[in-house]
């Protein structure tokens, strides 16, 4: 791999912080990853910053871990966002070509993208990204390039995400008040759809599922670019509260049950085992089966896909992912669940890894580093970013980092 500069990408999610320090290369895209680190995070809830000190804390202790095991330095950080207030949907800009060869240029592109972008926000919320779907020449749908060829009409079909103005700043200054400089804001779910899904499988048509903490979020590729994002408010912290109350124990003495004893069927149950923890005082011994267990955990999982899998239906995707659906983030790694997610909704169903990636194993092997993976490699970043596309408005956030360089 031609040496090139290290690149930081930094996932700030609601249960965790991570980072990952790689080295890209520009010709090729692929990545070779230094260093990763983790923190827990408690300044974030729902993918919204709602304790700044708390979020500094976690985003410095993630760095100074990628950065110890990399032996290299976190530079500009290229930051994943998510939360609720992040909304999604499709649109379109068209122009005429009046001009007397009628042949499509790079500017005409970059015009028709602005007019799809045309969209009515209130004061406080802004672009952050649009990403075409299809450009249509002369009424000629399913068009990848158009520049060069001949037409009169040039329309684009785009995906728009829409953030909080609000939201984007908290973000950005903790990530200032850690002493880093916030390099773009890309959304995560593009992130680590571009981290863990083939550019074939995008063709033929693929549901992806990023399993977190506090939230989930759904996307949908077809034709071989996304036509659907959705964020819901639920993730693997909820079968840990289940856990917690089901055994009347605390919550991160649920967490190691979880993660030591957890299965996603009480199918895979081999041998059913007593198990031994302590009460939720800290205290006191109590034991449980490994059937009661997992059973709490079986349950709540299948909630989580039917909510999952209402949203499908809703998006008028369903049928068009043959595919099937990949699984990724932290839930991902709870054993059985892909078994558990393909009898359910009824297709291909396999957990996600980085793709084109070398590394650590530890790293490039584990869904958690997925999202923060998929920013260092992110194709759009810089080319329709709301944020860096030159012929587009600057967000407030371009705004504060210009603000920024100019004090230091």
């Amino acid at each position: 791999m031609a040496k090139s500069e290290i690149v930081s990408g930094l996932d700030i999610g609601s249960s965790q912080t991570v980072v990952v320090l790689g080295r890209r290369n520009e010709e090729t895209g692929e990545i070779l990853v230094l260093g990763g680190g983790r923190a827990p995070c408690r300044g974030l809830k729902g993918g919204v910053v709602v304790n700044i000190p708390e979020s500094k804390l976690a985003i410095s202790k993630a760095v100074e871990e990628a950065e110890e095991q990399g032996h290299s330095t976190a530079q500009n950080l290229l930051v994943a966002i998510r939360g609720s207030h992040i909304e999604t949907f499709n649109h379109r800009g068209a122009i005429n070509i009046s001009r007397t060869d009628r042949e499509i240029t790079g500017e005409d592109v970059d015009q028709v993208v602005v007019n799809a972008k045309a969209i009515q926000l209130s004061s406080d919320r802004e672009i952050l990204h649009t990403v075409p779907q299809d450009f249509s020449v002369d009424k000629q749908a399913g068009v990848e390039d158009p520049v060069g060829m001949e037409g009169s009409h040039l329309s684009v079909d785009v995906h728009i995400a829409v953030a909080s103005s609000n939201h984007v700043s908290n973000v950005v200054k903790a990530i200032n008040l850690s002493g880093f400089t916030c390099e773009d804001l890309i959304y995560g779910t593009f992130a680590v759809g571009d981290s863990v899904i083939s550019e074939e499988e995008k063709d033929l048509g693929v549901g992806l599922i990023d399993l977190g903490g506090q939230s989930t979020n759904l996307a949908l590729y077809v034709d071989g670019s996304v036509r659907y994002t959705k964020e819901l408010p639920i993730g693997g912290e909820l079968i840990t509260r289940d856990i917690s109350y089901g055994l009347k124990t605390s919550f991160t003495q649920a967490q190691i049950l979880k993660e030591k004893y957890g299965l996603a069927s009480v199918q895979m149950i081999s041998a059913d085992e007593m198990i031994d923890y302590l009460a939720v005082d800290g205290h006191t011994q109590k034991q449980t089966s490994t059937h009661a267990l997992v059973q709490i955990i079986q349950s709540r999982v299948e909630e989580i896909f039917e909510l999952i899998h209402q949203e499908l239906l809703k998006s008028n995707y369903a049928e068009m992912i043959p595919g099937g659906i990949v699984l990724t983030g932290g839930c991902s790694k709870l054993p059985g669940i892909d078994k558990l997610a393909e009898s359910l909704f009824g297709v291909n169903v396999h957990v996600g890894y980085p793709l084109d990636v070398e590394g650590p194993k530890e790293i490039v092997q584990d869904p958690v580093f997925a999202t923060a993976i998929g920013l260092l490699k992110y194709r759009h970043m810089g080319e329709w970013s709301g944020n860096n596309r030159k012929s587009g408005q600057g967000g407030l956030f371009r705004k504060m980092k210009d603000w920024m360089n100019e004090f230091l």
